[in-house]
């Protein structure tokens, strides 16, 4: 069976099934496995464009009811603007499976329908310092880890790798404007930047400091050997007898 033809969520242009970003605006488009092949597939689409397989749309992994990550009240299933999401009604927190945050970031429609809905910036508190605090998955109830997003966004979201992120309130906010600002274009260039950096430091290495700043210079072929080590201390010895 043929697999319909699947266009770009960003721009609309028509894409090849089987490719994981936009050949036109470079959007990344969301997919998943085939569960046949291993093929990947559009998340739009119902048939696997490389062995024809039936793809049948990711079922919820976390239950409804599941305890809130930060208060552990019941979450409730809700709808934000085009996003199927879990939300605690009792602190503001937002619970998205894996899928539905890739479906988020590959599509600025769907973007923009949950920025819509979504409150404004919440006046500040204090500054007082909260202690960290490793979350439960309401999946699998293994402890999160705390990832700042795209590692330069300021966000810090609590993740599991294999069900979802939470985000506490007005964070989702935060991220989906982070990214419409073009954060993840500049994250990626700053990365290459330090990429490079580091490469250069690799090939041209800066010279070791003198001994400490003891004014000794001990040959870099000598600084593990015993002797190099035992020069460095009858060195520092006379250094600071010279000083007395």
């Amino acid at each position: 069976m043929e697999a319909r033809a699947i266009r770009c969520s960003a721009c609309g242009a028509s894409v090849p099934a089987d490719a994981p970003q936009c050949p036109y605006c470079q959007a990344q488009l969301a997919t998943v496995a085939c569960p046949a092949c291993f093929a990947l597939v559009p998340l739009s689409a119902t048939h696997c464009p490389a062995c024809g397989a039936e793809v049948h749309p990711a079922s919820p992994v976390t239950a409804a009811g599941a305890p809130c990550p930060a208060c552990a009240k019941p979450l409730a299933r809700a709808t934000v603007g085009e996003m199927a999401v879990q939300e605690c009604l009792a602190c503001g927190g937002l619970w998205l499976e894996r899928e539905a945050f890739e479906r988020l970031g590959a599509s600025r429609e769907i973007q923009g329908s949950v920025l819509g809905v979504l409150p404004g910036e919440a006046p500040k508190a204090g500054t007082a310092i909260e202690p960290i605090l490793y979350r439960p998955c309401p999946a699998c109830r293994q402890r999160m880890n705390r990832v700042n997003y795209a590692r330069r966004s300021g966000v810090v979201l609590d993740v599991c790798k294999d069900h979802g992120l939470w985000f506490d309130k007005d964070e989702l906010r935060r991220v989906l404007l982070f990214i419409q600002e073009g954060g993840l274009d500049k994250a990626r260039e700053r990365d290459l930047e330090d990429l490079k950096e580091a490469q250069r430091a690799m090939e041209h290495p800066a010279p070791p400091a003198d001994s400490f700043g003891l004014g000794l210079d001990v040959p870099p072929s000598r600084w593990m050997s015993s002797a190099g080590l035992l020069g460095l201390a009858l060195g520092a010895a006379r250094h600071l007898l010279d000083r007395e």
